[in-house]
């Protein structure tokens, strides 16, 4: 998927590319930092299907530039990103998907592009957002490989070598994550995805982690995983 940044703040554009960086290796991303040299890139044959669109561009609207790119590519989304909502209703004349007012967090932006995604029926998930009061935490459900609880802390582990271990109640975070995961002992859930095989009583994982099933625990697993293998076939 291609993904245009127009923004003539070179903090603001790379500020979203680096949220988007790590959904997925899909993604390819050129940021413009004038609409014209946007515009030139689509007549010169450059599909994108998400637009970031500043409004506030220096000696262009925004606004405009987002028109002329509709009309060459009228299936590109068009997602606002500003500092003001003066120009709301004009925004949404051009079709726009979405509207963010700066400052915005790397979770609204994430949260955006999930939308448009949504949108265009294409696989990236909408992010766990985990505010622990102190810092705000963004996952995706599909890089999460399991979660576990240590003491008063929550640790969640992904396939992207990062780790982060939360103050914050493990039930809480077991409920953002919904029931896609599935439940290995009492305070350790697993990514079905990450599991390389259930062996006897014994559940190993992509990185190279093995956990001990409990006696009770072991037919319910096990049918979880079967039910997860049989969906994703």
């Amino acid at each position: 998927m291609l993904i245009a940044i127009c923004d003539d703040n070179s903090a603001d554009a790379e500020k979203i590319r680096f949220s988007l960086m790590d959904i997925t290796q899909d993604l390819e991303m050129k940021c413009f930092s004038t609409g014209t040299e946007l515009i030139e890139s689509v007549k010169s044959g450059n599909n994108y299907s998400v637009l970031f669109q500043d409004v506030y561009l220096e000696n262009e609207s925004g606004i405009e530039v987002a028109k002329s790119v509709k009309e060459l590519s009228p299936d590109t989304q068009v997602i606002f990103v500003t500092s003001s909502l003066d120009h709301a209703i004009d925004a949404f004349k051009v079709q726009a998907t979405d509207y963010l007012v700066k400052p915005c967090s790397e979770a609204d932006i994430v949260k955006a592009f999930a939308r448009v995604s949504v949108k265009m029926n294409t696989k990236y998930s909408v992010p766990v957002v985990i505010n622990t009061g102190k810092e705000i935490h963004v996952f995706h459900t599909e890089k999460v490989i399991k979660i576990e609880s240590d003491r008063h802390y929550t640790v969640i582990c992904c396939s992207n070598n990062r780790t982060e271990r939360l103050l914050i109640n493990f039930s809480y975070v077991a409920e953002l994550f919904g029931n896609k995961f599935i439940e290995i002992r009492r305070g350790l859930l697993v990514n079905p995805g990450f599991i390389e095989k259930i062996s006897g009583v014994n559940v190993i994982l992509a990185d190279g982690s093995s956990y001990i099933l409990p006696k009770a625990k072991k037919d319910a697993v096990t049918a979880k995983y079967i039910e997860y293998i049989t969906e994703k076939n």
